[in-house]
């Protein structure tokens, strides 16, 4: 067997290995770019990352293989950062994981001097993985306020009659949705990854490709204002069905094409202000023919036990991480559906429940959703969300990214701690036991209505207020415990009046139904 053909064997070693290893990711980050619209570009990165590595094939052929034993160190932690997405439950660090293995691999076979060629096609293949639901919520959501406060200000200055209420543009004859899908964050990306190819294909300088990148972001939400404003005339002046069907799918296209022509003026703009006066370089004939890896630079260890190393590591951790990622040892707990009508003095009755499409995007596996009334005839509601498992992606929402799209406003937030018992004694029946939970407390509004939001995320009987914080307890409990079980509880008082007053009693009402409900929560969310 020649020197070659044993360097594309050990190669195919490896490949098999990272195949064996990320099957389960590469399976689901594929049926993602095929059902989630904000990602569908994702069939494109690839292909265009091997395009890139293949341009550079001259340079790869003129490099000297220096192997660096700290790419293996690369691979093993980037595999321990995959383990620890399977058992926590957080699909961006299995896919992270995917470039940290690259990167290791190519180090430790082939050297410093191979990483820094192909380092901008390894950083390409970012752009394939979705931005983690926790701050994908974070940017599409106020995303989506920004595009409707610039439709609303479009029509206006059109003459259209308007209201709008959080991401809800009501007109005479219909009402406006501007849901996540029309929030831009999906024409953003895209056309992120449109002006980083093209920048790289037209400009030689780095400054103007991270400009024009960088340009992409303040042309796509202009794009999308435009499109929803534009929406919002055709469905006043046409009706209704100009804001939905085929009208709606192809004012989409036709904005992005305009966003695309702006990001193409945007780039003659700093051709004309800054022009690239460098002198063009005449590519040299080991750009054109050479293959990527002649067999006179293969050293014997890049064809040989490196390659071993590699795809026996990889395997070893595919077995590993399938052994650990058992099934979750919950322990026993009382169905929410018991959760008690009665706490102390408030009374509770049954609102309504979801459809199925709020609970297709809650994921949530139980819950209670209740009205609680005191004998002064204060109400609260109750929302309790658990979830028994979050490693099929199903993750919880914070009520912070969520209320704005009915319309609610956070006006005050801040993070407030709440004396509270532990437990209820079996044979007194009364609170016993005390500790001190803190919870973000929120007074939201809509038009003249306001209401007073205390919420807390809770497992394994830990109280956390922040959400990044819950989704670091989640991943280390899923590695210590085996169990990434956890609930939102939310609590919600209106606040009845317009001044200070009426905002305090709401918090006291609400502080007050917290406290009475707490010690129950343990026998209905396991410790």
């Amino acid at each position: 067997m020649s020197r070659y053909a044993k360097h594309l064997l050990a190669l195919a070693l490896v490949a098999a290995g990272f195949a064996v290893l990320y099957r389960d990711v590469v399976v689901k980050l594929v049926h993602d770019w095929g059902t989630d619209d904000n990602y569908s570009h994702g069939f494109l990165i690839v292909p265009i990352a091997l395009y890139l590595m293949w341009e550079r094939r001259g340079r790869l052929a003129e490099a000297v293989p220096r192997p660096s034993n700290l790419g293996l160190g690369v691979v093993l932690g980037s595999v321990a950062v995959l383990g620890a997405g399977v058992l926590g439950a957080e699909l961006f660090l299995t896919r992270i994981s995917i470039l940290g293995v690259l990167t290791g691999v190519v180090l430790f076979l082939y050297g410093w001097q191979y990483l820094r060629i192909l380092a901008f096609p390894l950083a390409f293949l970012l752009l394939m993985i979705p931005i983690p639901a926790i701050i994908f919520n974070q940017i599409a959501f106020p995303l989506q306020l920004l595009a409707s406060r610039f439709g609303e200000l479009a029509l206006m200055l059109a003459g259209v009659p308007v209201l709008r209420e959080g991401n809800v543009i009501i007109l005479s004859n219909t009402s406006l949705e501007v849901a996540e899908a029309c929030s831009g964050i999906r024409s953003l990306i895209s056309l992120l990854t449109l002006a980083i190819v093209y920048g790289y294909v037209i400009e030689r300088r780095n400054w103007a490709r991270v400009t024009l990148a960088l340009a992409s972001i303040p042309v796509a939400i202009a794009a999308n204002g435009v499109r929803v404003a534009g929406t919002g005339i055709a469905a006043h002046y046409v009706g209704p069905e100009a804001a939905q069907g085929f009208f709606h799918e192809f004012s989409g296209w036709l904005v992005f094409i305009v966003a695309f022509l702006m990001l193409f003026a945007v780039q003659r703009a700093i051709a004309w202000l800054a022009p690239d006066r460098a002198p063009r370089t005449v590519p040299q004939p080991a750009d054109s023919g050479l293959p990527a890896f002649p067999p006179s630079r293969l050293p014997a260890s890049v064809g040989g036990y490196r390659a071993i190393i590699v795809a026996l590591v990889l395997v070893l951790s595919a077995v590993a991480i399938g052994r650990a990622s058992k099934s979750e040892s919950v322990p026993p707990r009382e169905s929410l559906a018991t959760f008690p009508m009665d706490l102390a003095e408030w009374r509770g009755q049954s609102a309504d429940r979801f459809d199925q499409r709020i609970l297709a995007v809650l994921g949530v596996d139980e819950y209670v959703n209740r009205i609680y009334t005191a004998p002064t005839n204060v109400s609260v509601g109750l929302y309790l969300g658990y979830y028994q498992s979050q490693r099929a992606g199903d993750t919880m929402h914070s009520p912070l990214n969520c209320l704005p799209g009915a319309g609610w406003q956070p006006v005050k937030q801040e993070r407030v701690t709440i004396p509270v018992a532990t437990r209820i004694d079996a044979a007194t029946g009364q609170p016993a036991g005390q500790r001190q939970i803190v919870v973000n407390r929120f007074i939201i509004q809509r038009g003249l209505d306001k209401q007073v939001v205390i919420y807390w995320y809770q497992s394994h009987g830990r109280v956390v207020a922040s959400e990044y914080w819950g989704k670091i307890y989640t991943v280390v409990d899923a590695i210590r415990l085996n169990r990434t079980d956890a609930a939102l509880v939310r609590v919600i008082c209106p606040v009845s009046g317009s001044d200070a007053a009426a905002e305090e009693r709401a918090e006291q009402a609400a502080t007050a139904f917290t406290r009475a409900m707490f010690p129950l929560l343990g026998r209905y969310l396991p410790e």
